[in-house]
Parts: structure tokens; sequence; C-alpha cells
């Protein structure tokens, strides 16, 4: 490579990478993720950093055309100012949208780190629960569950008849850990379970736990 061309193509390099940071900060964001490269979604940075990579690209792309086609650098030039920008953008836009659509609208957004079993009779778990995205979450209920069956809750099935829709039994902000202590109020006999906690029939965390 020639010395010469060697900033064109730092500019046209830096604008491709520019646009692929933001696409993914946009899948990143729209899984509501804690990474801090969701920052750099359009919809936080603002169309401003999209414009000044497409720009980015546009003068390396310019500038390598100029270097290796002298003889039609003008018309070349013309034709990547006039054709560079729009395309970059309007592509960066068709991948944000299938991105955006294709996204989990309902994400697990918290899990459980830790289970400790306080009592057995009944059986009352003690839960370390992390939040694992930027949105808060609402728990709205806890299933023990064993081969894949439901053989407790909290809300019992008639609690959570009689609340459908309200009940909560914890709001974890995002980014947070909070001990939720459940009171399953059944007895189970020895063996491996499985528990796990809802929110709107989504799964917001499980953990497998035995009973001595």
């Amino acid at each position: 490579m020639k010395k010469s061309t060697i900033p064109y193509c730092s500019f046209a390099i830096l604008g491709f990478a520019l646009l692929a940071l933001v696409l993914v900060g946009a899948y990143l964001d729209a899984m509501d993720s804690l990474s801090i490269l969701s920052l750099l979604s359009p919809s936080k940075l603002g169309l401003w950093f999209v414009l000044g990579s497409i720009v980015s690209l546009t003068v390396g792309m310019v500038g390598i055309i100029c270097h290796y086609f002298k003889n039609h650098r003008k018309l070349l030039s013309a034709l990547a100012i006039l054709l560079i920008p729009p395309l970059t953008f309007f592509a960066s836009l068709f991948a944000y949208s299938i991105i955006i659509s294709n996204a989990l609208w309902f994400p697990m957004r918290s899990e459980i780190t830790q289970v400790t079993v306080v009592d057995t009779d009944p059986l009352v778990l003690c839960l370390n629960v992390k939040a694992i995205t930027s949105r808060d979450t609402r728990i709205e209920s806890a299933l023990i569950l064993n081969n894949n069956e439901i053989i407790a809750q909290v809300p019992s099935e008639e609690e959570w008849e009689g609340v459908w829709g309200q009940f909560t039994l914890a709001e974890l902000p995002g980014g947070s850990e909070i001990l939720l202590t459940l009171d399953f109020n059944t007895t189970l006999p020895s063996g491996d379970y499985l528990v796990r906690l809802t929110c709107w029939h989504n799964n917001q965390g499980s953990s497998p736990f035995t009973i001595p």
C-alpha cells in the first residue's frame, strides 16, 4: 500500500467500523443489554453519529478513487459523493429495521444466582436474583417444577386467578440484585427440583435445587 493512501484507507475503515458498531449497539439496545456498546444505538447517540460515520466513509472512498483513478477522478469522485451517502444511509436504515423487528420483545431480564432452602415443612426458598438488562423487571410468580411439571407455585392457582395481572412478588430495577424469600406453603419429598421466576408467563430466571 502506498503511503499517500493510508489516511484515506483509514477514513474508509473507520466509517465501516463505526457503522458496524452502531448496528451492534442497536441490537444490544433492543435487547435492553447492560453492555456499554448499547449506548452506540442511534436512539441514544442520535443521527449525527451515523452521519459522521457516513462522512468518514465517503471521504475515505473519494480519496482512494482520486489516487487510483486519476484519469476519471472528477467523475468518479462526484459519483461517490452522490451515491455513497444515500446508499449507505438507507442500507444502514434497512439493517436497523431488521434488527429491531427481529429483536425479542420480551427478553429474559433476570437470573437466579443462588438458591437456599430455608425450610422444608413448609418449603421456603431464599433466592438471589440479579437483573441482567437495563430495564426494570416485575416478577409475578415463582414455580417449582419436577420433570417439567409444575408441582408448587407462588401465588397459588386460587390466588393467581383472583388477582390475575395484579400480583407482584418483587420489583427488580435494571442492573440491580435482590434477595427474594418465598413460602410455597407445601411440603415436597426429598429430590431434585427446579425453581423458575416468571413475568406474564415469561421465564425470568431458573435454577436447580435439592431438598435433602
